[in-house]
């Protein structure tokens, strides 16, 4: 901290006030903070600039005492690092681009996973949300624009099929998508997300063992969207399991969607099914409403099972029966996995992929069959 005195002012104060005691001592003087320098801690210290910058963090062998006695000096004068500087010095800006929407409690799950890693790595997310209004290449271009060190995305649109990536990939930046996996031909991409097909397996097994064997699935989005993939997961289950039938409605995706319309034609059904599995929570809001309009009783006449346990699902009345998704682990591993390939210098390295297996959390939404 630098102290200047403010000598203008006081002569100034003095030559006009008839009573030039009542001006505050603090007028006599401004306290301004101007940056520590590497040269300010290295001439408190007694050392070079340069052992200063190698306890600071560039590469170079000190002592560990002089390190640690330069890091007490910097922190009692308040210095902080020059991240421009270092990301010249070092090609790292400590910064990540993050593509993705923030539409509810599990986008808000993820943040708090990514913010969480990225804060233990001293690292700042650039954010950028996807819109129709926005292409993505002009996204990753303002990110690459940044210099980040790398993106993590939750890819929407044609940033599912990578056509852009490659604006990135070429550049040697690593990309990292999580949620939804991304196709086509840039497999060094890797992906944290869900375990879909083992939590809609696991939403078939469920029914099984309550002795349900006529189901129905209500799904909506298309492929590689987490709904599809768990739509055709459970509908494979269902193949295996001897006299079990599935009538699966697909629902195209809007803005509010409840499943209202699809659950209509479920329970149109003869022999009407006495379970439905729904990809998303949001979707057991239309099945509830269309079996209270036809009488039927939630577990009594029809179970329901839900996927992602949103905060709807405990809303509901009876509270449904969903698997459990695991937001925050997601975000934090695929915030790690991204940091990995930086530190690896990997850009184009063999996609890796980790799956975390959601967690039935059984509500009152799920019983027995009715019986004939």
């Amino acid at each position: 901290m630098k102290i200047v005195y403010n000598m203008p002012s006081i002569v100034g104060k003095i030559g006009r006030s008839a009573h030039p005691l009542r001006w505050h001592a603090a007028a006599a003087f401004r306290v301004v903070r101007v940056a520590v320098t590497l040269k300010d801690i290295a001439l408190r210290a007694g050392v070079s600039q340069a052992t200063v910058s190698i306890a600071l963090g560039s590469s170079g062998r000190i002592s560990g005492a002089t390190r640690e006695r330069i890091l007490s000096i910097a922190s009692e004068l308040g210095y902080r690092r020059n991240l421009l500087v270092h990301g010249m010095q070092t090609g790292r800006t400590k910064s990540i681009g993050l593509l993705m929407s923030f539409c509810g409690r599990f986008e808000a799950g993820l943040f708090e996973g990514i913010s969480g890693a990225l804060d233990a790595a001293e690292c700042v997310p650039f954010v950028l949300r996807p819109s129709r209004d926005v292409p993505v290449l002009g996204q990753i271009h303002a990110l690459l624009d940044r210099r980040v060190d790398g993106i993590l995305m939750r890819p929407t649109g044609e940033a599912r099929w990578e056509r852009h990536l490659h604006e990135a990939l070429d550049r040697h930046v690593p990309v990292v998508s999580i949620d939804v996996e991304t196709q086509a031909d840039a497999p060094q991409v890797d992906f944290v997300g869900t375990d879909d097909a083992a939590g809609a397996a696991i939403a078939a097994e469920t029914l099984f063992g309550a002795g349900h064997r006529r189901l129905a699935c209500i799904s909506t989005g298309d492929f590689p969207t987490p709904m599809f993939i768990r739509r055709k997961a459970f509908e494979a289950a269902v193949e295996k399991e001897k006299n079990a039938t599935c009538h699966a409605v697909h629902q195209p995706w809007e803005d509010g969607i409840d499943g209202y319309a699809a659950a209509n034609e479920v329970f149109s059904q003869s022999p009407r099914p006495t379970a439905v599995f729904v990809t998303m929570d949001a979707l057991a809001r239309g099945v509830y409403r269309a079996a209270a309009e036809r009488r039927l009783r939630i577990p009594e006449d029809v179970s329901v099972i839900g996927f992602a346990d949103e905060l709807i699902a405990g809303l509901l009345q009876p509270p449904l029966t969903t698997l459990k998704q695991r937001p925050v682990d997601i975000g934090r591993i695929g915030a790690e996995r991204l940091l990995a390939r930086i530190d690896e210098a990997d850009a184009h390295g063999e996609r890796r992929r980790v799956l975390i297996q959601p967690e039935l959390v059984e509500r009152a939404s799920l019983g027995q069959p009715p019986k004939l």
